[in-house]
């Protein structure tokens, strides 16, 4: 395999340095090296583990709950599962600590969060972590401070009005060791926004800076109205004095911009004494809300300090390009696999935790062979998919596959996939009396209502078949996007030319439908399915090529 580093486009640091949805960044630094964390909702492994020496070349070094005893995410809904999570280093007890709320279910019927855990690792590159720690509150996005008297304090946000649906940020005094709350849980900080179901303040994360405390929250939810607050105290409790410049982050008030929904920050000090800031943001197209299949983002900016406040980016909203920022290197890179490893990159994922093993990378050398479970794309299970988060939004995927299809039943291709209900794909599959045919779903849905957020109330897929000549043989498929649209094609052997039967609108990967979310963004995937039934028919694929535009 190979990464084939794209050419740099403007001088000064190209954002994001986590391109492909990478949402609720957490980020830390011990001696000279940085680490991140991000979301990953219903994906396994949980929680992808960057690592930097520069703050702009940055390195998938593994995932925090990458075993089932860590994260069992069987039946969970779209967009659910792992939250937004806190990732700090104890220099005392030399240890990393990763928070976290596993979102098991998302339904009118369950009106409690969970709760929250931790698990650490003393060797963070070792990509092993321990066994989940519980707290008792029932919140989502925890944070982990330790005082210097030694107490440690649990923070997080969740609901003070089930009602309302209106939600505070919450502290108590823990027992690290075992969970176990010490003090009563307390409402520390209800935000700076009307106190309402809109504000919505969450992800806060505690500071101890020159003396003084500091409490930094995202608020206005999830879509334009989202940013970032801070407050300083003399406690970790606060009572909190508000910034006069708050938001120190939002791209909301002007909806022209080319980075919107910013927020979610967690800052860090450099070796050197500056001071660096991560936060999500989402890159709309063409000015179109509903055309941002990548989600949420990773950005990058600086941090100085004015009369005793963070100030982020210099006051001015996030963009794709700081001039004269760091190295201007861009995050962006080509992706070629031909399956010579014996192990799957780390930065392949599947839909939710898996039974059993359905992959082999040793069966037949030089290919991925992908095993058929009876599920299919968007039963609410494990299917026999893996994917790979798309990077940018002109970006390219393609594949071969070598795949028999006794039956009518059996199924083999690749997808452009969001959720259960968001996935369009192309593919093999039998015509029941020995041949063969290409097969493409596209997702539709219909009574749009608008003409921003667009809202579907529901979701079928279409299938169209295309007769294949040969019965065996690999076929090429290849998935084209760009900034609105996604081409799905095919060919037949390695010379053919491709066909590309189907064109889709990618406000079908990017607009949930009534009661669902956009959390997450769009990845590509191969597949393998009974469509129902069990299948005894591998699928090889003989490698996975996706580049970005230049």
């Amino acid at each position: 395999m190979y990464y084939k580093p794209l050419l740099v486009r403007a001088f000064g640091l190209l954002n994001p340095i986590l391109p492909g949805w990478n949402p609720d960044p957490s980020i830390v630094r011990v001696g000279s090296d940085y680490f991140i964390a991000t979301s990953t909702f219903e994906y396994f492994p949980g929680h992808p583990i960057y690592h930097s020496k520069d703050l702009v070349t940055w390195e998938l070094i593994g995932h925090g709950l990458n075993r089932a005893s860590q994260l069992s995410l069987l039946g969970t809904p779209s967009d659910a599962g792992i939250w937004a999570p806190t990732l700090r280093y104890h220099a005392r007890t030399k240890k990393f600590y990763l928070l976290t709320t596993a979102r098991y279910a998302y339904t009118a019927e369950y009106r409690l969060f969970p709760r929250s855990f931790y698990v650490t690792t003393e060797d963070i590159f070792a990509n092993s972590w321990s066994d989940p720690v519980y707290f008792d509150a029932l919140g989502y996005d925890p944070d982990i401070f330790w005082d210097t008297n030694g107490d440690v304090y649990s923070t997080w946000s969740g609901i003070n009005n089930a009602v309302d649906k209106i939600y505070s940020i919450y502290q108590n005094k823990i027992d690290l060791a075992t969970g176990t709350s010490l003090t009563e849980a307390q409402v520390i900080f209800q935000g700076t926004l009307p106190d309402n179901s809109s504000a919505r303040p969450e992800g806060p994360h505690i500071y101890f800076i020159n003396s003084t405390y500091y409490l930094l929250i995202a608020e206005g939810g999830s879509g334009p109205g989202h940013r970032s607050t801070i407050q300083r105290g003399p406690s970790p409790s606060g009572p909190w004095e508000n910034n006069p410049k708050n938001p120190i982050l939002f791209n909301g008030a002007d909806l022209s911009l080319s980075v919107q929904d910013t927020g979610h920050a967690d800052i860090v000090q450099a070796r050197d004494g500056s001071w660096w800031g991560v936060a999500l943001g989402v890159r709309p197209q063409n000015g179109d809300f509903n055309h941002q299949q990548l989600g949420r983002e990773t950005f990058l900016f600086p941090v100085t300090w004015e009369d005793g406040w963070p100030v982020l980016n210099g006051g001015n909203p996030l963009s794709e390009h700081l001039v004269g920022i760091l190295k201007d290197k861009s995050p962006l890179v080509a992706y070629f696999n031909e399956f010579t490893s014996h192990t799957l990159d780390l930065a392949f994922y599947f839909l939710r935790t898996p039974s059993k093993a359905f992959y082999s990378l040793t069966s037949r050398p030089g290919y991925l062979r992908l095993y058929a479970n009876a599920f299919a794309l968007g039963d609410r299970d494990s299917p026999a998919l893996i994917l790979r988060k798309q990077t940018s939004y002109e970006e390219t995927f393609e594949t071969e596959l070598d795949f028999s299809a006794p039956t009518n039943l059996t199924e083999a291709g690749i997808t452009i996939f969001y959720s259960d209900l968001l996935h369009n794909g192309i593919g093999v599959i039998g015509d029941g009396v020995g041949g063969r045919r290409i097969i493409t779903r596209t997702n539709v849905q219909a009574a749009q209502v608008g003409p921003w957020p667009l809202v579907f109330t529901n979701s079928t897929i279409t299938t169209v078949a295309y007769h294949l000549i040969s019965a065996s043989g690999p076929v090429r498929l290849r998935i084209i996007g760009n900034a609105t649209s996604y081409s799905l094609g095919y060919a037949e052997g390695r010379s053919g030319k491709f066909v590309f039967p189907i064109v889709i609108d990618s406000s079908l990967l990017s607009v949930p439908p009534v009661g669902g979310f956009f959390f997450k963004g769009a990845a590509f995937g191969v597949y393998n399915t009974g469509n129902g039934k069990p299948s005894i028919s591998p699928a090889d694929f003989a490698y996975w090529r996706q580049t970005p535009a230049m």
